[in-house]
């Protein structure tokens, strides 16, 4: 939690905290990390792999629990106040919380998905399609398809990027 301050934001301090997190996580070239981003495993969880990819921006205030493994690809943004969980409590049976088992999944955030600030996604979405835009606020309880703009709580379908916008030469 050190290096995640607003402190290591200053210039070349930054570069301390980036090589900090590539010493625990696989981390591509020229990620953009902002401060208080907190990559947890929680309840002793084993097994769970954080992967981020390519000029992926992660902003401040973020959690990334990546106990089911999650995978964030290419150019994917991750706005501020986010939280992603791929761990769950399973509640089927009358007994103790902490008697209760834990499920877990793992999470993929395709190539130049956009999530906006305050999202959740919950455990049990497996994917974030390619160039989906998650809106602002959004609760995601479920897979999100390539292109798809979903906002609402829960999430649904709003929209599809580019839609209307003509073809990039």
């Amino acid at each position: 939690m050190i290096v995640s301050g607003i402190l290591f934001d200053a210039p070349g301090l930054y570069q301390i905290r980036v090589w900090l997190y590539r010493r625990l996580f696989e981390i591509g070239e020229e990620p953009v990390l902002s401060r208080a981003i907190t990559c947890i495993r929680p309840h002793d969880i084993k097994g769970g792999v954080l992967k981020i990819g390519r000029y992926v921006k992660i902003n401040h205030h973020v959690e990334l629990d990546y106990s089911g493994g999650l995978t964030i690809e290419d150019d994917v943004w991750i706005s501020q106040y986010v939280v992603i969980e791929t761990h769950e409590h399973v509640i089927d049976e009358r007994r103790v919380k902490r008697e209760q088992p834990i499920r877990v999944n793992p999470l993929t955030i395709c190539r130049d998905a956009w999530i906006g600030a305050q999202v959740v996604v919950l455990p049990g979405v497996r994917r974030i399609g390619e160039g989906a835009v998650l809106a602002a606020g959004a609760i995601v309880t479920k897979d999100v398809g390539d292109w798809e703009i979903v906002g609402g709580t829960p999430a649904k379908v709003i929209g599809i990027r580019g839609k209307n916008a003509p073809p990039q030469a």
